[in-house]
């Protein structure tokens, strides 16, 4: 994991219900107990509805979502929740599964598959519940009670619903399914860009950071996104990139720097720029091992190739694999500050 990631990768949660008839387990600070969940209020989201074909563990399957609810904290009533869930907002997708082969699928876990990604790039929250055996209400409003089926059988069908939590501030922006050995699957949730809010700057808007020069000297620099292009793998024949054969496309993201400060700085910038995808995913720059070779050329490192000087500009670009059928969203570079933050721009 990388130093001052700028956002959590997509994680499960648990969420305990508590209630019934138990007492003195509701420590102050970490949610009601004993409430069952209210009649919900949830707001339904536009969403894509095409059913689109991917595969499960090498079954075909083809995949159709059937809704996504904005939910309210009265929709957990009753759900102790983890500290760093407490200042979430919760949502509920429902996902219809068909089982398109000729072989039943087994306990599959397809809960996990599933991400609603905000207008950062960033891949919600996935909660588990654990009901505890004092429960005397269901956990979650009538609207989200289907979890994974023991069993699809083959021609048959099954609804999933998760919740997912997504920090406040975010909207979501793509729902996404994703197992391993299969293309990625993208849906937008109304145009895509969740009310173009999320604090991700238009494509291309130049931001202040600073960038250590070796020498005890922060240096201020303009860091502006110029292109985020799509590759071919051929690109790469000559270069070890991606991950055990995995189909994975390359995306080229090309960054102008203007040194605005008084000291040269050398050209690394590139290696702190992370790409986020419409599938959730958080790619860093790849590695090539290219040692001695001319390197990639739709993707020149570094041009041009020098120590960039006071009111000088250079280009950089960085290498980021994605999955088949995903594609960029957000673009974030972090400076050399202790206390800087991560910059996002959106990537078109």
């Amino acid at each position: 994991m990388r130093r001052g990631t700028p956002v959590c990768v997509a994680a499960v949660a648990l969420l305990v219900l508590v209630t019934g008839c138990g007492g003195g387990h509701g420590d102050a600070g970490k949610g009601m107990v004993g409430t069952p969940p209210a009649e919900s209020a949830a707001r339904p989201l536009p969403l894509g509805t095409e059913a689109r074909r991917a595969t499960w563990k090498k079954r075909p399957v083809q995949i159709t979502p059937k809704g996504l609810l904005s939910g309210s904290r009265g929709d957990l009533a009753g759900i102790r929740l983890d500290d760093e869930l407490k200042d979430m907002d919760p949502y509920f997708l429902t996902v219809e599964f068909s089982n398109t082969g000729e072989l039943a699928m087994d306990r599959p876990n397809l809960a996990d598959t599933l991400s609603v990604v905000g207008t950062n790039g960033v891949s919600g929250k996935g909660v588990m519940i654990v009901n505890m055996a004092l429960a005397t209400a269901p956990a979650l409003p009538e609207h989200c009670r289907k979890g994974n089926p023991a069993t699809v059988p083959a021609g048959g069908t099954a609804e999933v619903c998760v919740l997912v939590m997504l920090a406040k501030g975010q909207e979501p922006a793509t729902v996404a399914y994703s197992a391993e050995g299969s293309d990625t699957v993208v849906w937008k949730v109304g145009d895509g860009l969740g009310g173009g809010g999320g604090g991700a700057l238009p494509a291309g808007t130049p931001a202040e950071a600073a960038v250590d020069d070796g020498k005890g000297h922060l240096v201020p620099v303009k860091a502006t996104p110029t292109t985020v292009r799509a590759g071919d793998p051929a690109d790469l024949s000559r270069s070890k990139a991606g991950d055990g054969g995995q189909d994975l496309v390359p995306y080229y993201v090309t960054v102008e720097y203007l040194n605005t400060g008084r000291y040269d700085v050398y050209p690394g910038m590139q290696d702190h720029v992370w790409l986020q995808s419409a599938g959730g995913k958080q790619v860093r720059p790849v590695i090539l091992l290219d040692v001695g070779g001319p390197g990639v050329a739709q993707c020149p490192k570094t041009v041009p190739d020098t120590m960039v000087k006071p009111n000088a500009t250079v280009r950089q670009c960085s290498i980021h694999m994605l999955p088949k059928g995903d594609g960029p969203a957000t673009i974030s570079y972090k400076g050399d500050d202790a206390d800087a933050k991560w910059i996002t721009w959106r990537a078109s």
